[in-house]
């Protein structure tokens, strides 16, 4: 046996099929655990963006008042097919730059599952953890403002140019929320909606942040509960109609039926009231005015005023100061809210000079023609704008109007 055993290992005609064997097992080895090590990969990733999209859900749930924990889980299991096992939905975080957070939510979860060739080495399948943690944050600041919660808050169309040096914001929830259409092109950053925002590469500088389907942005004066004056009762004037060869100086008071400018106009400090008609500015008119707050009303939602300004007619005014006006601050045009769907118009080639906030709740602007329009601080609040021309609006305004919170708030993985 000695012999023979001595005689096979010196014999070498079989080595190739050893070795064979031997690489061919690792060849087959290598690619099994090639292929399970892929679909936990693959498992990982799915599990993050569920959890990711959870985390979110938990964060959104907080500013909506509802249950935390059972949305973000029902969001997980939405967009994870596997089973899965919820280690801690918690609000605030544990651990993490986040802890302590109360407008944040921390996601933990884990999947396991037997695969077919790794089960053959190991007692139990590798557990895949994946965490998120989502916070609401501030997503910047705003001077045009959209309160309309359906249909299309802010449009810019045709060859519409518009500059606002600032953000714009929509609080529909619609789809195109936020739409920029044609050959327009809308520089602002950032651009925020509650619903979607439909654009074109070519409408929007490409560095522009958007923001879609986020929070909506709170109505930065609501909190001041505005209504407009009943006093004084009686018209101060009916029909005011200023010829474009006059000078006049007005004094605040009750203008009914509407005023017409035409001519050189010097409004003085105080609240001037528009009960019902149209607070027109046409072309050529010049109209300045320091500590001014025009007030569009109405006896009823189909009667409130409105504001129409004509190309060529120049504006110069400001807005009162808190000292100038406890009630008013701030604000330079105001349209009562009693008002439906009223829309205000301002067409191409007037000069705006504007330091102040125009808002009009419930109420529409349309920013017409090409001549241009620019405002060096104009805030804007209104329920929809449109722009079909060039218009140019800063945001360099003076610390008691820029002290109003225009900002939104995103919700974002944060961690």
């Amino acid at each position: 046996m000695l012999q023979t055993l001595k005689k096979l290992a010196r014999d070498t005609k079989a080595n190739v099929l050893l070795v064979t064997a031997i690489g061919t097992s690792s060849l087959v080895g290598a690619a099994g655990i090639g292929v399970d090590t892929v679909q936990w990969y693959l498992w990982k990733r799915q599990l993050q963006q569920a959890v990711d999209s959870g985390a979110m859900a938990g964060a959104l749930s907080i500013y909506q008042s509802a249950d935390v924990t059972a949305n973000a889980t029902n969001e997980i299991g939405r967009n994870f097919a596997d089973t899965f096992t919820v280690v801690r939905i918690v609000n605030p975080p544990q651990i993490g730059d986040f802890a302590g957070d109360t407008g944040a939510v921390e996601a933990v979860v884990t999947t396991q599952r037997s695969l077919p060739f790794s089960s053959l080495f190991l007692d139990q399948a590798p557990i895949i953890e994946a965490r998120s943690v989502a916070a609401t944050i501030g997503g910047g600041d705003h001077c045009v403002i959209s309160l309309a919660d359906d249909g299309t808050g802010i449009t810019a169309q045709g060859n519409a140019s518009v500059n606002l040096g600032c953000g714009a914001a929509a609080n529909s929830r619609s789809s195109d929320a936020i739409t920029l259409g044609g050959s327009s092109y809308l520089t602002s950053n950032p651009i925020s909606s509650v619903g979607g925002i439909s654009y074109g590469s070519n409408n929007i500088p490409s560095d522009t942040s958007l923001f879609p389907y986020g929070i909506p942005v709170t109505d930065p004066l609501a909190s001041r509960n505005l209504t407009a004056p009943i006093s004084p009762t009686g018209c101060t004037a009916n029909n005011l109609n200023i010829r474009p060869n006059q000078t006049v100086t007005l004094n605040p008071g009750r203008y009914c039926n509407g005023m017409a400018l035409k001519g050189r106009v010097t409004m003085n400090p105080g609240v001037y009231i528009i009960d019902r008609g149209t607070f027109s500015v046409n072309s050529q008119a010049r109209v300045t005015g320091n500590g001014v707050t025009i007030i569009l009303t109405g006896t009823t939602s189909s009667n409130v005023a409105t504001m129409s300004i004509n190309g060529g007619a120049e504006l110069d005014l400001s807005a009162p100061t808190p000292a100038q006006d406890a009630t008013w601050h701030g604000i330079l045009f105001y349209q009562d809210q009693i008002g439906s769907d009223q829309e205000t118009t301002i067409n191409g080639g007037s000069d705006l000079i504007f330091n102040g906030i125009v808002y009009f709740p419930n109420g529409d602007v349309r920013f017409n023609g090409n001549a241009g329009q620019h405002a060096d601080c104009l805030l804007l609040v209104a329920q929809r704008v449109n722009f079909s021309g060039t218009s140019s609006l800063d945001n360099n305004c003076d610390s008691h109007i820029d002290s109003v919170d225009t900002s939104s708030r995103i919700i974002r993985v944060v961690e």
